[in-house]
């Protein structure tokens, strides 16, 4: 990660995260079909987004993680916008390497239904969810598995894809999985590394704090060129937001990590202005997804809007 005097009026990437397997209550405005996101896209990049992450979802708000689905989101959202993609993979406990592409790869040859970022979760966790009021486990058996072997063939295959590597870390293991991996294989730098961070709700992560994105960021080599994506999964990634915008880094919101009912549970472009707002009172604008496209290092591609 570059200085904070050097990086101070570079511009912020703002990425959305729209659904994830969130449902609608009590915030209704989660899109689930390739209408609803593509609509969604829209509205986020006119109030300052520049990166989309997305989940396929059925009309009803279950998984989908059909290549129909997925190619007819991206289509629909690069026909008008032009956001950086950065689709879910097909994570289904027990999926091969070549299964969890398999909602991506089909679509590959069609420029107009191709992704930006191959979405790489670095680590293991235990995902199971704590009710807040009650601080108990909702649930005691989700575990998340991503071992040495299935990162290693995810870099290869995006390698091979020509996609560029958005790797994903919940705690200091898995940045100091992402450094092992940057030190001894060729990756492409910058480095696009998106620091999730959890609520009460989601104790896998770190927590959704200045300090939990301090813990993240501090561990990073300086000499290693880093641009850090900082999220919040079930909870308010404001805190940590302004963090990130202030030593230079990036901010990815949205109600479908948090329903953000303190705020009256706005829609995720309203979350967009408000990380746009923090931006800018450090003397930092939000990236235009051309921007975006030169700060994290990703080829222009064939099916983006002329």
């Amino acid at each position: 990660m570059t200085s904070e005097t050097r990086t101070s009026n570079k511009p912020v990437v703002i990425g959305v995260h729209v659904n994830e397997g969130t449902m609608r209550d009590p915030n209704p405005r989660i899109p689930w079909t390739p209408t609803e996101i593509g609509d969604t896209a829209r509205e986020c990049e006119d109030a300052g987004a520049s990166l989309i992450h997305f989940h396929g979802r059925t009309s009803d708000g279950g998984a989908d993680h059909s290549s129909d689905t997925y190619g007819a989101i991206i289509e629909r959202i690069r026909a008008t916008t032009d956001l950086l993609l950065a689709p879910s993979l097909a994570n289904v406990p027990g999926y091969t390497v070549e299964q969890r592409l398999s909602n991506l790869v089909p679509n590959l040859e069609n420029a107009s239904r191709r992704p930006d970022f191959l979405v790489i979760d670095m680590g293991c966790a235990a995902m199971d969810l704590v009710d807040p009021d009650t601080g108990r486990y909702v649930t005691d058996t989700r575990t998340f598995v991503n071992d040495t072997r299935t990162q290693t063939e995810l870099l290869d295959r995006a390698e091979e894809l020509e996609l560029t590597p958005y790797m994903a870390s919940f705690n200091v293991s898995w940045t100091r999985a992402i450094v092992n991996h940057a030190r001894s294989r060729s990756l492409t730098f910058p480095l696009v590394v998106a620091f999730i961070l959890g609520g009460d709700e989601f104790p896998a992560a770190h927590p959704a704090s200045a300090a939990g994105l301090r813990a993240q960021l501090d561990l990073l080599p300086p000499d290693l060129q880093v641009e850090p994506i900082v999220s919040a999964y079930r909870g308010n990634v404001l805190e940590a937001a302004e963090e990130s915008i202030r030593r230079g880094g990036h901010v990815a919101i949205g109600a479908g990590d948090h329903h953000y009912a303190e705020l009256g549970c706005p829609s995720t472009a309203d979350l967009v202005r408000h990380v746009v707002e923090i931006a800018r009172r450090h003397g930092r604008a939000p990236a235009t997804p051309e921007q975006a496209r030169r700060i994290l290092g990703v080829k222009a591609h064939a099916g983006n809007r002329q």
